[in-house]
């Protein structure tokens, strides 16, 4: 429908069972789209190089149609000069807050799996403290001092997360033209890193399955699951009943999941399935580590902090177990590309060309190997 707009036409256009578009005489490309709720928008449609598009203005009547329109012909004026106004509009909100949410939404969450965890110390270390300034202002002291807090308050490892997720999301918006240069430019990774090497001993396996068979749902059967699995936490904690197979014996950790973006099919031993077995099966969840029958568990620290004093055990992490079943395997005589095969590494003894070339999964080797550490940690049990 094509029409000269006014206020009085507009109030007297009554919503239909479709959304529908009334097409301004008066100004080309601008328009009113009225909804089936009685919604009334404002938009302007563009082409921009080879694209047609359109841009929301505002809702009637919270703007008025003379507004509205202006606003459709500075646009208008915009791509003439070559400008994209839905781009420029974009780079209004220069917000630190905004400009996270942005490179998030747009870099992190579709290129990283661990997007989570950026938008976590991003939110927490960054936004937290300079969320309503311009992130133009943000200079190079501003960063070193979130680094040097983490430092001060015993998270060294922190301020290196920080330093890294702060150096991506400038050099992003330094690409977009946010930002003329990076704060973070110059700037060190402040604490030096050395790869863990820490291994459970047998008595230190035997101590904590024990702590655990006393403990209660959920971390009874999570933690010595991580131990027969050899799988890392964030898997475990988010395995679903419909991953698992229980005939076959095994679990499928779907691509979105796994670390490599592939799928992985862990075989399930039989210290595996006795664990699974026990775990309690909520009506209408498909999570299995559960407590709330709408997420997967949660409260990490405060159970491994329990179970360090029950056992008597200390300096260790969850992941640390995953490296104590894959030093268990290779001390029972299994073949370290095995091992590596069992712990869904892309990189180890196969890797290169002749990762390229040897597709073959060992299928059967995988489980020999998880079956044999199961049998151990059965015994540890006794």
């Amino acid at each position: 429908m094509r029409k000269a707009l006014s206020v009085k036409a507009i109030n007297a256009f009554k919503p239909q069972s479709k959304r529908y578009e009334v097409h301004d005489v008066l100004c080309p490309g601008f328009s009113l789209r009225v909804f089936p709720s009685g919604r009334k928008v404002y938009t302007v449609k563009y082409r921009y190089g080879v694209k047609q598009r359109r841009l929301p203005l505002g809702v009637h009547p919270r703007i008025s149609l003379q507004e509205a329109r202006a606003k459709a012909i500075e646009a208008l004026r915009l791509v003439d000069d070559g400008i994209d106004p839905a781009a420029r509009r974009r780079q209004l909100g220069m917000t630190v807050e905004a400009i996270c949410g942005d490179f998030i939404r747009q870099y992190a969450r579709p290129r990283n799996r661990s997007w989570k965890e950026a938008e976590r110390i991003l939110q927490r270390e960054f936004v937290a403290v300079h969320g309503q300034r311009d992130i133009r202002e943000i200079k190079r002291h501003d960063i070193l001092e979130l680094m040097d807090g983490a430092i001060e308050r015993g998270a060294a490892y922190q301020a290196n997360r920080i330093h890294s997720n702060l150096r991506k999301l400038f050099n992003w918006c330094l690409e977009r033209g946010i930002i003329d240069t990076s704060p973070v430019l110059g700037t060190k990774p402040p604490t030096r890193e050395q790869a863990r090497d820490r291994v459970l001993t047998d008595d230190e396996i035997r101590a904590v399955l024990h702590v655990c068979a006393k403990d209660a749902y959920p971390f009874r059967q999570f933690v010595p699951l991580l131990l027969a699995t050899a799988q890392r936490r964030g898997e475990v904690s988010q395995m679903k009943w419909s991953q698992l197979d229980l005939d076959a014996k095994q679990w499928v950790i779907p691509a979105e999941l796994s670390k490599n973006g592939k799928p992985h099919v862990v075989p399930l031993n039989d210290f595996a399935l006795r664990l699974l077995a026990e775990v309690p099966r909520f009506t209408d969840c498909d999570w299995v580590f559960t407590t709330t029958r709408r997420s997967p568990i949660s409260g990490f620290s405060k159970a491994l902090r329990h179970i360090h004093a029950e056992s008597e055990t200390t300096a260790w992490r969850y992941h640390d177990l995953r490296r104590t079943a894959a030093s268990g395997m290779a001390r029972a005589g299994i073949a370290p590309h095995v091992v590596e095969k069992v712990l869904n590494h892309i990189s180890g003894t196969i890797s290169g060309v002749a990762a390229v070339y040897n597709r073959y999964g060992y299928d059967a080797e995988r489980r020999e190997a998880l079956d044999k550490w199961g049998t151990f940690l059965e015994d540890l049990e006794e």
